[in-house]
């Protein structure tokens, strides 16, 4: 249907808006770009500790970073395939997430650093769609996808992604008409710390979030202040903080510089999601470690240090943020873009 082709081709929007230089602010740090070694549209992102990170991306590419470094490497056998999900157990081990429809979402491992891969999962589902991959811990991971059946796919491992089960469906309630998530950073999904998942979408009025406070098991949904009444609108990203603090980013891809609500939070304890102030713009990716909270999206990225106002740190359009501590984050984006900020 029409709302599903337009959010599963975020890939097209995002390639067609030109990069800006990045820029620094005072006490809020700056962000570097070294220069480009793929053209693939990167949105997985992963740090593996200190300053190395794993990235993912469009026509098989992955790319496993030190700092400015970056070793890119292709799948053998998955080089049509988009990996818009990643997760990095370790610098060794990595699963890869494909996103696309029927067997075009995979699920691939490495265990030596990428020398060698291995496919151990594909949808069966043919209306399915793979969105996001998050892990609790070692062995407990989820994937979202796109509602098939009247609900959304919510997948589970305990054994590390070797095998996945769906959820049943009274854990999960009915999407909306029209009602999807955004495979546009792997952010869909997020862990809470004491084992909460949160997932997001959009298209269906207003965006909504589906929270499950007992590890997965039963989901509540509930409204948030982003608008979602276009295909191409929505809630894109959630994240906890240490706290338990839900925080959910979004916008339109299409309109990336447009007005309107692009950022809330929910308390712990609470059940409705307030508006927080932000600088205008799409935001697709949201991190959040300590007092830091980054998001970042084709409109640029912004971040608040310890309970400030949001500002914007950098004007180029990015896909994804992880925050590796409280003063440093790596992004990605389109066209190979790699992010390095420092506080």
């Amino acid at each position: 249907m029409t709302l599903s082709i337009h959010r599963r081709d975020l890939v097209l929007g995002a390639a067609a808006l030109a990069a800006t230089p990045a820029f620094a602010q005072d006490g809020l740090g700056g962000i570097r770009m070294p220069a480009s070694v793929i053209d693939s549209e990167l949105r997985g992102l992963s740090p593996t500790g200190g300053k190395r990170y794993w990235t993912s991306g469009s026509k098989g590419w992955l790319i496993r970073g030190r700092d400015e470094r970056q070793d890119a490497m292709r799948i053998v056998g998955a080089e049509t395939l988009d990996f818009r999900g990643l997760h990095a157990f370790d610098d060794s081990h990595v699963l890869a997430m494909s996103a696309g429809p029927g067997e075009a979402s995979q699920l691939w491992r490495t265990k030596d650093s990428g020398k060698t891969w291995k496919r151990i999962a594909a949808n069966q589902d043919p209306e399915g769609f793979w969105d996001s991959i998050a892990f609790v811990d070692s062995k407990r991971g989820f994937i979202l996808g796109d509602p098939t059946k009247g609900r959304f796919t919510v997948l589970y491992t305990a054994d590390g992604g070797e095998t996945w089960a769906r959820l049943k469906d009274e854990g999960v309630p009915p999407a909306a008409p029209n009602e999807g998530a955004f495979a546009a950073s792997n952010g869909c999904v997020a862990i809470g710390p004491r084992g909460q998942v949160a997932f997001c979408s959009g298209g269906a009025g207003k965006a909504r979030v589906y929270v499950s406070r007992g590890g997965g098991g039963v989901f509540v949904a509930t409204d948030t202040p982003i608008l979602a009444d276009a295909p191409s609108k929505g809630a894109f990203a959630v994240a906890y903080d240490k706290h338990g603090v839900l925080w959910v980013c979004g916008g339109d891809y299409q309109k990336p510089k447009a007005d309107g609500v692009n950022l809330a939070r929910m308390e712990p304890g609470r059940v409705s999601f307030e508006a927080v102030a932000a600088p205008t713009g799409y935001l697709s990716g949201i991190s959040v470690k300590g007092s830091t909270v980054m998001a970042t999206g084709l409109a640029g990225t912004i971040v608040s240090r310890k309970g400030g106002p949001f500002q914007r740190v950098s004007a180029a359009p990015m896909n994804t943020v992880r925050l590796s501590s409280e003063k440093s984050a790596v992004l990605c984006g389109p066209k190979g873009a790699i992010g390095l900020w420092r506080a």
